[in-house]
């Protein structure tokens, strides 16, 4: 089983890299710090890495002043890669591939290349967290409460507080042994929902101030050109939320979400509520994710890449209706 064969690398390797995806998430945050404290609590070496910049929101995770963006060229025994359906997603570290002995992919993206030399994907998983609760519980570690606290983040944050359509009955059990250590669930939520910044108020009324409406109000689109940023003194990060803010329009299957990279590169978001699987469209765009919730990265600027995605969309919408 390759969980058993999971845990007994975790046991018999001593020195081990920790990495995820670009744009980190509560979920790549939650599962990579819940690995990184249940291996330090048995005195293993380990270091963490994402390429860019962490949400401040989840700093109050136990190992999250730990992450490092780069990667200083030590070698590893173990690579670990959690939450990443592809190597392009590490960023410049995946320069850490030609540097570890082993290679883990753990993941719950369908679209995941298994690009690893052990590959686990369980696209039926909430989270990358519940994966990695699973792997310490099947191979008898403890979970302590620093490290049901990174999972339990991990969990709360990818199932959008238990209220996406990959929460299952399992999602709860897990999460019910996690609060069994004493975790204060209820500042978890306090800390990651209901905290806003000045700056990232300002920068919500200027974003939905562009939301506009299509396909019989089935679509709803919001855009952030980068320089909204500058005017809020605001990141990139202090938008991860406003996708839902289209998404959850009453009428809306599809909620879009378009951020400016440069003149010429936007990133995509995209949701949706019952029927359509927004993970199609983003594949069209060399992109990936879940059903309800996937994302793109497309060459061009805001209203030619508005373009692109609405006729995907407009597709996906008559295919559904054709039938």
């Amino acid at each position: 089983m390759v969980l058993n064969k999971i845990g007994h690398i975790l046991k018999d390797y001593n020195d081990f890299a920790i990495v995820s995806h670009v744009s980190p998430d509560g979920d790549s945050i939650g599962s990579m710090l819940g690995l990184f404290n249940t291996l330090k609590d048995f005195g293993k070496s380990v270091d963490l890495f994402v390429d860019d910049i962490l949400p401040e929101k989840y700093s109050f995770l136990t190992g999250f002043e730990h992450i490092k963006r780069y990667n200083t060229g030590s070698k590893y025994s173990c690579l670990i890669i959690l939450d990443c359906g592809d190597v392009d997603r590490l960023g410049e570290l995946k320069s850490l591939l030609n540097s570890s002995d082993i290679i883990i992919n753990i993941d719950h993206h369908i679209s995941n290349t298994l690009f690893g030399d052990i590959n686990y994907v369980d696209s039926n998983a909430s989270s990358v967290g519940e994966i990695i609760y699973q792997i310490l519980k099947i191979n008898g570690y403890n979970i302590s409460k620093n490290t049901a606290m990174c999972l339990y983040t991990s969990i709360l944050t990818d199932t959008g507080g238990f209220k996406y359509s990959n929460t299952t009955s399992m999602t709860f059990n897990i999460v019910a042994d996690l609060i069994n250590t004493g975790i204060n669930f209820s500042d978890i939520y306090s800390k990651i929902y209901d905290s806003r910044t000045l700056s990232q108020t300002k920068l919500l009324g200027k974003v939905l101030s562009t939301l506009e409406i299509y396909y019989d109000n089935k679509v709803a689109v919001l855009t952030m050109p980068y320089k909204l940023l500058d005017e809020c003194n605001a990141k990139e990060k202090d938008a991860d939320e406003f996708i839902n803010f289209a998404r959850n329009i009453d009428t809306v299957e599809v909620g879009v979400f378009i951020k400016e990279v440069n003149d010429l590169k936007c990133r995509v978001s995209l949701r949706s509520k019952n029927y359509v699987d927004v993970s199609k469209i983003a594949s069209y765009f060399s992109g990936g994710g879940h059903i309800r919730a996937a994302g793109c990265t497309i060459e061009g600027s805001i209203s030619e890449v508005k373009n692109k995605i609405l006729d995907a969309v407009k597709t996906v919408l008559e295919v559904k209706y054709n039938k």
